[in-house]
């Protein structure tokens, strides 16, 4: 039977972060390497995890019992290339994000997403330094307080509204291993120029 999850996620991405823990490290498996190589949308899925959940990649559209979620996804080496205005698909999906990074560089119509992974604390903003490709980033380590102790994990996604900007939304997940919970979410608008302005 369906849980519906890809329904209340596409329906409310930001409200479904909030509340729902939301695992994304199967992303980064070998198997979902594998499916995601070489081709720029795919077919995800979200499954129940007692009270929380897990994307998956499905192979094709047939494999659904609940409504289809054809995304973006981030991959761990390389780039996502994501049109930046009226993307067929409103979803972009990255691996765990925890320790890294989000690094957009804008190429005229198409934003080039990609991860900086495995960082030990927060750097300056790569946009920042002079002739450099990118436009805007995103650092976990921007939102890491000193009141939390422990594993602190975290789930990104980037969404599409019509007439807006790319939106970032990171969920700050605590807790001991199958008992995590949503510690707090964040976005931001990402910044990049509109195709009309390079």
């Amino acid at each position: 039977m369906s849980s519906r999850l890809n329904q209340l996620f596409q329906v409310a991405p930001a409200s479904y972060l909030e509340r729902t823990v939301l695992f994304t490290d199967s992303l980064s498996s070998h198997e979902s390497l594998a499916l995601t190589a070489n081709r720029l949308v795919h077919h995800l899925d979200i499954e129940p995890i007692n009270t929380r959940s897990r994307v998956r990649v499905l192979t094709a559209l047939q494999q659904y019992s609940d409504v289809p979620m054809m995304s973006y996804v981030v991959p761990l080496v390389g780039f996502a290339l994501v049109p930046k205005n009226h993307p067929p698909h409103d979803l972009v999906f990255l691996p765990e994000f925890t320790c890294c990074r989000l690094l957009v560089r804008s190429d005229g119509d198409w934003l080039h997403i990609s991860v900086d992974r495995d960082l030990h604390c927060m750097l300056p903003p790569p946009e920042a330094e002079p002739g450099s490709p990118f436009c805007d980033s995103v650092n976990y380590w921007e939102f890491i307080t000193d009141n939390l102790v422990g594993s602190i994990r975290g789930t990104a996604v980037l969404v599409k509204e019509p007439e807006k900007p790319w939106r970032f939304i990171m969920q700050q997940i605590t807790g001991a291993a199958g008992h995590e919970v949503v510690c707090t979410t964040f976005s931001r608008d990402l910044r990049y120029p509109e195709a009309n302005q390079i």
